[in-house]
């Protein structure tokens, strides 16, 4: 499989809210602009959204060969003290992919430091899953600050929930944050149904160079997508281009 560069939507949110980018055209500005290969797209982005808005974009990605093809939910999901309310809203983010033809969402569940807890979590997760299988979707758990932080507590709660359609997804930022970024990364790649390369992902030894985490995921044999999320302060567009550019490089040198 080859690995496809994909954008994250989130990058654009101020552009979107200022109101001078129409989040239904985003898929031709990824492949247009950018030459990405896709979006990603956040539970956020979807808020007031009627069927014409999903079947749209939907409709608008196939056009230019910039599908959806995931749908991320960064906020914190407590599948223990509000147990309902969050698999209610795994079945909803599951429903929302399904109807824009995504084969995956992500998740970002809380992991107290508690083994009970913990194991109370996973079992809640492998129930959710049936669901999620039945879309034909894939479930990816994004790090959050914590228990699963560190990467090896990640893939083990990975094999205890099992199956084939359970992942990770993987940040630049929360990779940076262990310390060591890159061997992170080529932890977690394995596991990974998506990768998120979020830049600058923070400072000194814990911001990591896209192309140098490109590059790392690629040495374990990674070939899934990766979604270029800018989180600096400056022009969006201008500041992808220049990194998507670079990576896009390394891939071609990558094939001769």
């Amino acid at each position: 499989m080859t690995l496809l560069l994909t954008l994250a939507i989130q990058s654009l949110n101020a552009e979107i809210e200022a109101g001078n980018q129409d989040i239904l055209d985003i898929p031709r500005v990824a492949s247009e602009q950018l030459d990405l290969r896709g979006v990603m797209i956040d539970a956020d982005h979807l808020k007031g959204w009627g069927v014409d808005s999903y079947d749209t974009f939907r409709n608008n990605g196939d056009k230019v060969k910039s599908p959806c093809l995931l749908v991320r939910d960064n906020s914190k999901m407590d599948l223990i003290g509000s147990r309902e309310e969050a698999r209610e809203r795994i079945q909803r983010l599951s429903a929302a992919a399904n109807r824009l033809g995504c084969n995956a969402i992500s998740i970002s569940p809380s992991f107290p430091e508690d083994k009970n807890a913990v194991d109370q979590i996973i079992e809640q997760l492998r129930d959710a899953m049936a669901g999620v299988e039945r879309l034909e979707l894939n479930l990816l758990l994004q790090p959050r600050e914590g228990y699963s932080s560190n990467p090896d507590h990640l893939i083990e709660i990975i094999k205890q929930i099992g199956g084939f359609r359970i992942g990770a997804l993987p940040t630049f930022s929360s990779a940076g944050a262990t310390g060591n970024g890159l061997e992170a990364l080529r932890k977690l790649a394995p596991y990974a149904g998506g990768i998120v390369a979020d830049f600058p992902s923070g400072r000194g030894k814990k911001n990591i160079d896209p192309v140098e985490g490109l590059k790392a995921v690629r040495e374990v044999g990674y070939s899934n997508t990766i979604a270029i999320d800018y989180i600096g302060k400056g022009k969006a567009l201008k500041e992808i281009k220049k990194v998507s550019k670079k990576m896009l490089a390394f891939l071609d040198d990558e094939k001769k």
